[in-house]
This record gives structure tokens, sequence and C-alpha cells, in this order.
């Protein structure tokens, strides 16, 4: 009895271990699919190897470089972030596959965590620099004032150093990063000077960067810094006391402005640089009242700092799961997929099957099902349903809402 009872201790043993195992393997596949679902971990460069290998680049430009066939995917800058790309996407994909069967093209697979990287790519390849007016900066450089301390090519003054030949500081975050670190000097040189602070609106430092650019000569790295990590640009952002007067969230101090996902942030890193610099000595003040060191940025923080800041607008606010449920009847979705999404004959169940819907999911759900999506709208004798940007928001808080909550 002995042996027989240590038999079957060891057999329980096992199949307890076995099926801790197989939970955590079940559970390691779920946040797998989960964690591809937010910029947070998407690859700009793995977004751009994939842009070129999924064969994107024969249809679409991204800043004037790549296929004509199609919209330039990097000609505007982005208004908020994710939603705006999915949106964009789902409305053009009709036209999208059209195209695609006239040129016999064939439709490669995308899986979640290669839509992250593709829109982390598309969206940063938006915001990240946007062509300036070199002639217009040229003006700015004498107006401003630059040209009394710093020359090009000699031509200038002598109190700051020839920007022609200082090396690795005309990508925008690496530019924003240097007008942050070197303002105080700048500030005490230009009150000897009896030069007043400039200020820089619109798309003037954008101009200004086009000038020092073109006179410099030296490579365009845009991407030099990226990826840049959200989670360190958190630690960067409360390290170095930005969230002593800036909140986000409802995190933070509050005699500065909220940062969070409703303040609208410039449209690009380099007329971000400009606001930084506009409201410096504004800021110095109010640190030094409040008894806090200026901080400066070394290495990547500047880049990881400003990830974060713009993630926090990519992502986007919620939305509401009520406005979700009409726009799914209204858009005709409850045709194919129930109007609870508990799914038909026609359609699969979308809710209450343990998914985790997201913008990045939706997206990826659009590439995989959209074609045969699209044939079945047009068996009906349906539109193909357009979404607003606000819509996507909505939509995703449906889906992931439990089923009892809509009923």
């Amino acid at each position: 009895m002995s042996s027989r009872r240590q038999l079957l201790f060891w057999i329980l043993a096992a199949l307890a271990a076995t099926s801790l195992l197989v939970g955590i393997l079940i559970w390691r596949h779920r946040e797998s699919r989960a964690r591809w679902t937010t910029f947070l971990v998407g690859d700009p460069h793995e977004g751009f190897r994939l842009f070129q290998k999924k064969g994107c680049a024969h249809c679409h430009g991204v800043g004037g470089i790549g296929g004509r066939l199609a919209a330039d995917l990097g000609s505007e800058p982005p208004q908020s972030g994710m939603n705006e790309l999915v949106s964009a996407m789902w409305n053009h994909a009709p036209r999208m596959w059209d195209r695609m069967r006239e040129e016999k093209l064939i439709r490669p697979t995308l899986n979640r965590e290669e839509v992250a990287h593709l829109f982390a790519y598309l969206y940063t390849a938006r915001y990240v620099d946007e062509p300036g007016d070199s002639r217009q900066g040229q003006q700015l450089f004498k107006g401003k004032g630059c040209i009394r301390c710093h020359s090009l090519h000699g031509v200038g003054g002598k109190g700051g150093p020839d920007l022609s030949y200082v090396t690795g500081k005309y990508t925008p975050i690496a530019w924003t990063h240097a007008m942050w670190n070197h303002a105080p000097v700048m500030e005490r040189t230009m009150h000897e000077l009896g030069l007043s602070w400039p200020n820089f609106k619109g798309k003037e430092m954008n101009n200004l960067l086009a000038y020092i650019r073109e006179n410099w000569g030296g490579p365009r790295r845009e991407f030099e810094l990226l990826p840049a990590d959200p989670d360190r640009g958190w630690e960067v952002f409360r390290n170095k006391s930005c969230i002593a007067c800036h909140s986000v969230k409802g995190q933070g101090g509050h005699t500065a402005p909220e940062l969070g996902p409703g303040r609208s942030l410039p449209p690009t890193i380099v007329t971000f640089a400009g606001l930084m610099w506009n409201h410096s000595p504004q800021m110095w003040r109010a640190m030094k009242t409040e008894g806090i060191p200026r901080p400066t940025f070394e290495g990547q923080e500047m880049a990881d700092l400003i990830a974060f800041l713009y993630s926090l607008r990519y992502l986007g606010p919620a939305g509401s799961p009520q406005m979700g449920k009409s726009l799914f009847a209204d858009r005709g979705c409850v045709q194919c997929h129930g109007p609870r999404a508990e799914g038909t004959p026609r359609g699969a169940k979308l809710r209450g099957r343990g998914e985790i819907y997201s913008s990045i999911a939706l997206a990826e759900a659009l590439w995989r099902h959209g074609p045969e999506m699209y044939q079945r709208t047009r068996e009906l004798g349906l539109p193909w349903p357009g979404l607003k940007e606000s819509d996507v928001g909505d939509l995703v808080s449906f889906l992931n809402a439990p089923v009892e909550e809509s009923r």
C-alpha cells in the first residue's frame, strides 16, 4: 500500500505540475498577444524593414520616398495618433484591395506584432521630421540674433561654436536635446549682448534647422535615437522633476500645463523643441522659485521623454462602450456579427471569448479578415462602413466590455 500511495502521490504531483505549466503557457500566450497592442513596444526600425519586406513601399511612399501609386503615408503630420492611423487604414482598405487585385499583388500576412511595428514606424515617420524652408531659416538665423554668437563656415559671431562643424546635433531629437541643455549659456550670452530672448512661431524652428542642415551637409539620421522607450521616458519625466510642475492623468503638479492625452502637443519634434525654447526662461524661474534644480539630459533621455509624451497622444483617450454599441449597429456590423457581437452564421463571435481588443488588434483583424468582410458587404448590398477617428476608441471599448453590460 505504501508504494501505491507513493506512486499515486507522484502521479498527482506530475499532473499538477503539468496543469501549472499549461496554465503558464496559456497566460504567456495571451500576454504575448496583449503586449503587441500599443506603440510602447513597437519598433520603428523593424516597422521600416517590414514596410519594405511586405511590399507596402511598392504603392506607398513615406515622406516622398517609395511608391507613388497610392497616398504618401508620411506627408502630413499626425493630428492625434493610433486611432487616426487605424481609421485611415480602415476607410482606405477597399480601394487598396481592389488596386492589389489590379496589380496582381499577393496580399502579405501580418500578425499583431508586425502591425505594432508598422504603425510605430508610420507614426514616428510623421512626427520625427517635417521639412523646413532653408531660405526662411537663413532670415531667421539673422533676424533672431543667432548670427551674433554663431557662425556658419566662418561667417558670423565667435561667441558660440561654428554650427557647420558641430556633428550629431541635427536630427530633431538631438536638436531638442541640445537646445535645452545649452539654453542657460545662450541666455547669459544674450543678456550680456543686450539681446532679447527670441520666440519661434509655427514652423520657424523647422526652417532654422533646415538652413543649418543645408550648411552642415552631414547625413540625416532621423531614426538615430529611435526606437525610444516611453517607459524609460516616464521615469525621466519623474526623475528630472518634470512631474513637480506638470501633471499627467492627474498625477503631478499643477503650476504648469497638464501634459496628458487631452493636451495638444506640437505635431513634430522640432516644433516641440521650439515650444520648449520659448518657455525655457519661464520654466527656469518657476523651478528656481520651487527650489528645483534645472535638469540636463544625456544620451537617450530626451528621446525617451519625447516618446513618452507622444505616446500619450498616440494611444488616445478611452472610448465609450455605449457609443460603440450604437456605432456597431449604425455601421451595419450587426448584420453579420449580431447586435451584441455574439456572432451569427454569417460572422464570427467577437465578444466574450477572452480576446483583448485594441486599435492594433482592430487593424490586425481588418488586414486578416477584411477582404472577406468586404466581399460579404457587397453580397448583402451594404456599403463599406466608414470610420471616423473618434469611432475607433468607442468600438474597442464596446468589444472589450463584458457581454452582460450591453444587454
